[in-house]
């Protein structure tokens, strides 16, 4: 890959090959593009977008095309210093890029922003008339649909896109002619009062919903006429699937015109970088339920048996990486301290149900496990209970823990070699080498899990293992339950999926084995208070009733797939 060019100044944390490239900001005016193997076009339209528009700041999106198309645009930003190169790590759809531009214009402070396909649909030509009609609190799209415009399409595709358009108006209630294209002027103003974080479709629906909270904020909608053309270079990327999405998204529109409780409120800006790649392009996801500041947490809430808990604070979307997670502003600067002060009798008052649970995960990663060499290390070994079993299974087995209270009853019921503290802490006290490291339910705590990885990692040798479990958000659960996702919680950091999982393994030399679901049991009173978060607060007096009537002792499995217990092996 091709060296940053000079104009712009890389975050020192990076992912892999894509790096954080800080905007160097010389205009008022941002132009936007985002891309996916266009390498066809992409050269000829940052020519033509400066030719236009020379004076105008550009941001150019990649999502990691395999065909070169960023090894083009890093040479045109070579050529032209305006241009702001951002290579994403997987692809991860047009309305996140598009987001990820709305926020990049509100955090560098631009006035105004023009977003345009990279495939020459939106001809530069047309730029200079876009902004003539742009004014404060106006939205311009260009249309080709309104009085003068047309559109090179032809059969199928012209009957789809425009019932599309008559659909969206018609769900929207809205009169422009043109709703689906992405040839669009913004007043930058307009986009800081819009509550963002409800602009979550993906794919062409997500440019409509814009259009509909635009609505709702009272912004001025104009369109331009433009001749659309069809591409002549490359392919098509549009899935039919996401027609069916479309209107799917349209359908909850039209909904929510008539809905009393909508919440409007514009999304709160932080300027935090992301804890995994180090972007500060951070969309809101959940606003929070948290009362107090950073600086009143207890040490309360950091126990494991905090579950039915209804506090928890903001929660930000990366949008270059995918992560979700707590910006660092809004982690307790004590967090260490708060973690080493937790006592929790209640977790040890269902020490058998965690026993259960661990007996379960044993069993996961027993198969993998090398032969007893080194022994087992466990970062977060709370009260031992793992390496309780761990021993019963003939295994050698140290552990860290950063509670006093709990490392102290590991060493003095459990008889495990628990030291306390975290584990950079520990250093002299533990073997330089084990054949694996286990850390269950911890990743997700940590205030740099890149680090924290790497440090586990250091503990093994080539082709030890690392076995762990942490939150899967990207999961039919989380989905459904929304911001009555159980495991939103104050001690909760980091939101993660798949692919983020993979990258980070791999950023801190190790190879993702095998990834699987990671089931909890619990009594029923428990699982029940974790339901009842999910359910309107009326329903919690009848759950614990229901509660009541059963027997005490009742385990159940708890496994909804929103958390995962990942294998890796070290490179």
């Amino acid at each position: 890959m091709r060296p940053p060019p000079s104009n712009v100044a890389l975050i020192p944390e990076n992912i892999g090959s894509h790096p954080v490239i800080a905007a160097m900001k010389s205009s008022d005016l941002l132009v936007f593009t985002t891309c996916y193997n266009e390498c066809d076009n992409i050269g000829f339209l940052l020519d033509r977008i400066v030719e236009e528009l020379p004076n105008a700041d550009v941001l150019v999106v990649d999502d990691n095309s395999p065909d070169g198309t960023w090894d083009i645009i890093l040479r045109k930003s070579e050529t032209y210093k305006q241009i702001t190169p951002v290579q994403r790590p997987r692809k991860l759809g047009i309305g996140s890029a598009h987001k990820y531009a709305l926020l990049f214009a509100i955090r560098e402070g631009y006035d105004t922003l023009i977003t345009m396909d990279a495939d020459f649909s939106h001809d530069p030509k047309y730029l200079s008339a876009l902004l003539r009609a742009h004014a404060e609190n106006t939205f311009v799209t260009g249309s080709r649909y309104c009085e003068g415009g047309s559109s090179d399409y032809k059969g199928y595709r012209n009957i789809v896109s425009r019932l599309g358009n008559i659909a969206a108006r018609l769900a929207l209630g809205v009169r422009l002619k043109e709703l689906t294209t992405y040839f669009r002027v913004f007043d930058v103003s307009s986009l800081r009062r819009l509550p963002l974080r409800r602009v979550n479709a993906d794919g062409y629906s997500y440019g409509v919903q814009l259009i509909y909270y635009l609505r709702k904020r009272g912004v001025d909608l104009r369109e331009v006429p433009i001749h659309f053309v069809d591409r002549t270079r490359g392919a098509s990327k549009i899935p039919r699937i996401q027609m069916l999405f479309s209107a799917i998204d349209l359908a909850k529109l039209a909904a929510k015109r008539f809905s009393l409780a909508r919440d409007l409120s514009s999304d709160t800006s932080v300027n935090d970088a992301c804890a995994n790649c180090g972007d500060r392009v951070l969309a809101m996801k959940h606003a929070g339920r948290h009362t107090g500041t950073a600086g009143q947490y207890q040490s309360d809430a950091y126990r494991c048996t905090s579950a039915g808990r209804r506090s928890y604070p903001p929660v930000y979307t990366c949008l270059r990486c995918g992560m979700q997670q707590v910006p660092s502003s809004f982690i307790p600067p004590q967090l260490e301290s708060l973690y080493a002060g937790v006592s929790d009798h209640d977790y040890l008052q269902n020490a058998d149900v965690r026993e259960k649970t661990f007996r379960r995960a044993f069993d996961q990663i027993e198969s993998t496990l090398p032969c007893q060499r080194r022994g087992l290390l466990e970062v977060g070994a709370y009260c031992g209970l793992f390496m309780r079993e761990a021993k019963r299974r003939g295994r050698h087995v140290d552990g860290v823990e950063p509670s006093a209270w709990a490392a102290k009853y590991a060493r003095e019921t459990v008889g495990a070699n628990v030291y306390t503290g975290l584990l950079k802490e520990n250093r002299d006290k533990l073997q330089s080498r084990y054949d694996a490291v286990v850390s269950w339910d911890v990743l997700e705590h940590v205030r740099e899990p890149l680090q924290f990885v790497r440090d586990c990692a250091s503990y093994l040798d080539s082709g030890g293992l690392f076995c762990f479990s942490t939150l899967d958000v990207d999961t039919w659960f989380p989905r459904v339950a929304g911001q009555r996702w159980p495991w939103l919680m104050d001690m909760h950091l980091h939101y993660f999926d798949r692919h983020v999982i993979k990258d980070l393994l791999s950023r801190a030399g190790l190879d993702l084995v095998r990834a699987e679901s990671y089931t909890h049991y619990a009594r029923v009173g428990y699982a029940l208070r974790g339901v009842a978060r999910i359910l309107p607060k009326s329903m919690e007096r009848a759950l614990t009733a229901f509660a009541q009537i059963l027997p005490a002792k009742l385990m159940v499995p708890i496994t909804f797939g929103d958390i995962k217990l990942y294998i890796a092996r070290k490179k």
